[in-house]
């Protein structure tokens, strides 16, 4: 059984592993391995930045079990920051309810506007969840240049 539940710091490296199992078993799909290889590393050569982002912002876990499988970070209130499946839970549904979770609470912290970078891989995602894309570019990250995709989603009108 799925639940999903708040961040906890003793889950700080099994989202570690997540992130990166997610990356290298995905991210084959649409990159090369150097870029899959340097994508997957994000929390090992920038662990500042990636507890960074996991411990300040709202990050939600989902766990099967009570072990984490999937997890996503709204950081700051208008940006998902972080949205990773476990390779062997995905397919099941696990990102489209954390999305729904992260965009229920920045509908709540009053955020009218909710944008992403989505990847090659999760542009699909978000666009079948009525994100648009507001721009495509380039970005070079260690030597390897990725294609990112700013897209944006209204939510609704708080109504007092």
């Amino acid at each position: 059984m799925y639940l999903i539940r708040d961040y906890q710091e003793t889950d700080f490296s099994s989202l570690e592993l997540i992130y990166h199992d997610a990356v290298m078993e995905q991210g084959r799909q649409s990159y090369s391995d150097k870029q899959v290889s340097l994508w997957a590393s994000f929390p090992y050569l920038y662990p500042t930045d990636f507890r960074t982002l996991v411990q300040t912002g709202y990050t939600r876990v989902m766990a099967c079990n009570r072990i984490p499988v999937a997890f996503a970070t709204l950081y700051p209130d208008n940006h998902l920051a972080l949205l990773y499946v476990l390779a062997g839970h995905a397919g099941r549904g696990l990102a489209g309810q954390l999305c729904d979770d992260i965009e229920q609470e920045a509908h709540r912290r009053g955020v009218a506007c909710l944008c992403t970078d989505a990847s090659l891989l999760s542009r699909p995602v978000f666009e079948q969840r009525g994100y648009r894309l507001i721009k495509q570019e380039q970005v070079e990250k260690g030597g390897q240049q990725f294609t990112r995709f700013i897209m944006e989603k209204s939510l609704p009108v708080q109504t007092i």
